[in-house]
């Protein structure tokens, strides 16, 4: 349970840190752009509206129900990427948040 305790913490920062650096408020995507089956959405919406409306979204439930999570985690280098000249405050945080998540998932 120590790994549900850890992510849920780690998500709830995420969602600080968006909020601080003011990439929270976006556009809900469409139904349609929801289902992509490309990694990311990368096709249907930017990667933080992913953060916000799928990445986030699907980890509530799983922790809620105690659902098997994820046994590894990769998304702080993607978002070193998207947010490559951004501001670098920015990017430092966001980044810094997920590689939070990425730890807490990758843990054995």
């Amino acid at each position: 349970m120590e790994k549900y305790h850890q992510l849920a913490d780690a998500l709830l920062n995420l969602e600080k840190v968006m909020h601080e650096v003011n990439v929270w408020d976006m556009p809900q995507p469409s139904a349609l752009a929801l289902v992509s089956q490309q990694p990311f959405c990368i096709d249907t919406m930017a990667f933080d509206q992913w953060l916000r409306f799928v990445m986030i979204e699907k980890f509530k439930p799983m922790l809620a129900q105690g659902a098997t999570l994820p046994d590894s985690s990769n998304i702080a280098p993607m978002a070193d990427s998207f947010y490559n000249g951004h501001n670098d405050s920015v990017k430092t945080a966001i980044v810094d948040a997920l590689e939070i998540i990425d730890v807490c998932l990758n843990q054995t």
